[in-house]
């Protein structure tokens, strides 16, 4: 997995990528239309940017839920 330009990317087989929002969104929320292997590490993606804080210029507000990253 790796994560460049706001984008995330994984290597299962082939290469599936998804925008580092989309990804946040989906583990908040448990919806979206991500592949399989993207739905896979969207904990630890979450789990990464909250312990480095590197969630700068990134933002993603979810009505409703109460959870939201913005840097």
């Amino acid at each position: 997995m790796e994560i460049e330009d706001n984008t995330v990317y994984v290597f299962e087989g082939k290469l599936y990528s998804a925008p580092l929002d989309e990804l946040v969104r989906y583990y908040l929320t448990g919806f979206g239309v991500l592949p399989k292997p993207l739905r896979k590490v969207s904990k630890d993606v979450v789990r990464v940017l909250l312990r480095t804080r590197d969630y700068k210029g990134f933002s993603v507000r979810i009505q409703g839920y109460g959870e939201s990253l913005s840097g």
